[in-house]
């Protein structure tokens, strides 16, 4: 069976965040995903990758220092410390040769840049160790946002900025070093309640 594609990975992450932001706004009586723990979104982004057909493993809170030995990232000196190697990756996921594949951090409502370049940086520094010897070839950067009417610009408006600015922001800082794509979800409008989306940052060595 064939490796699952960039592009379907993509699409189960955008799933579960929307699957998230529905049943969870169910369960709690009205209350949106942005007011709930982060891991909600982490679960259902595992269980929709786990549903895709091809040939993957997905983990959840896997261990950074195990994850790189096993994927065979090895290089001279200490490990960068933007890596955060003692600390765990939100989900990996793995070829089905149980080698890693890519690292998932996810994001649950995002502020401003300094609250969650720190992801950027750290997926970036996973992908320099050992490089062509790893066998890690992607990192994403994934987010649910949701934003209420201001008095200049609509909920709809301020979810798209978001998205193009956070796109914009990770272009600029990793230097045109690798090649970084978004995959977006639909803006869904909730009228007055506001508006919400899901978007999957990809970044692979250029």
């Amino acid at each position: 069976m064939a490796a699952v594609s960039m592009e379907n990975i993509c699409g189960a992450v955008i799933s579960g965040i929307e699957k998230a932001q529905i049943d969870y706004e169910e369960m709690s009586g009205g209350e949106w995903l942005w007011t709930a723990a982060e891991y909600m979104l982490t679960t259902y982004i595992a269980k929709e990758i786990h549903e895709l057909e091809g040939s993957k493993f997905v983990t959840v809170e896997s261990n950074g220092l195990s994850t790189m030995d096993f994927a065979g990232a090895r290089a001279p000196g200490p490990k960068p410390r933007k890596a955060r190697l003692s600390g765990r990756f939100d989900l990996l996921v793995w070829w089905a040769n149980s080698k890693p594949r890519g690292v998932i951090e996810v994001k649950n409502q995002p502020g401003g840049p300094s609250g969650w370049y720190h992801d950027i940086d750290r997926i970036t520094s996973v992908l320099d160790i050992g490089k062509g010897d790893s066998s890690i070839k992607f990192g994403s950067f994934v987010y649910y946002y949701s934003a209420r009417d201001g008095s200049r610009y609509s909920a709809e408006e301020k979810v798209d900025a978001k998205f193009r600015r956070v796109e914009a922001l990770v272009k600029e800082r990793t230097k045109n070093k690798y090649r970084v794509r978004q995959v977006v979800s639909e803006i869904h409008n909730e009228g007055e309640l506001g508006a919400w989306g899901a978007a999957c940052l990809t970044i692979q060595p250029a």
